[in-house]
């Protein structure tokens, strides 16, 4: 779900329908991540609109930052305000202090300490995906903060 709302809401491309489906327009790294939630069956046509009158923050991605971010009231989770960012894992994982456990066995959610080591890991896979001899892979971190509303 985290990853879903990541990429809805810390999205600039539009959502346009086409003759006969909504198409992804914008810039490609974005619409590769909305056609990936479509081929999911996530009707991103009906989440992206979820976003209007909630924004709170937008930082859009710079080469200099390498990452963008967008700050909004929850539409999921009222009296919540979410960060969401969304860049290169080198710089992203650097506002990282934990992780949600990737165990399919284990509840969405659960929250596990991202230390140092597992940082390593992390970033010498993502190294490993991006600098495959046989493709070329666009490696993008994920990460998001929640407060309540009167925190912000």
């Amino acid at each position: 779900m985290r990853i879903r709302e990541c990429i809805i809401y810390n999205c600039e491309a539009k959502v346009e329908m086409g003759a006969t489906t909504y198409i992804p327009v914008g810039n490609g790294t974005e619409i590769g991540l909305l056609k990936f939630l479509q081929d999911a069956d996530v009707p991103i046509h009906l989440l992206t609109n979820n976003k209007f009158g909630k924004t709170k923050m937008i930082s859009p991605h710079t080469p200099d930052r390498k990452r963008s971010a967008i700050a909004l009231e929850s539409p999921e989770r009222p009296g919540k305000v979410v960060i969401y960012v969304k860049g290169a894992p080198e710089i992203v994982i650097n506002y990282c202090k934990d992780m949600l456990s990737t165990d399919p066995q284990i509840s969405d959610g659960l929250v596990a300490e991202l230390n140092e080591g597992e940082k390593g890991n992390i970033i010498k896979k993502v190294d490993e995906m991006a600098g495959s001899a046989t493709q070329f892979l666009r490696v993008l971190g994920l990460a998001f903060w929640e407060m309540d509303l009167s925190e912000w």
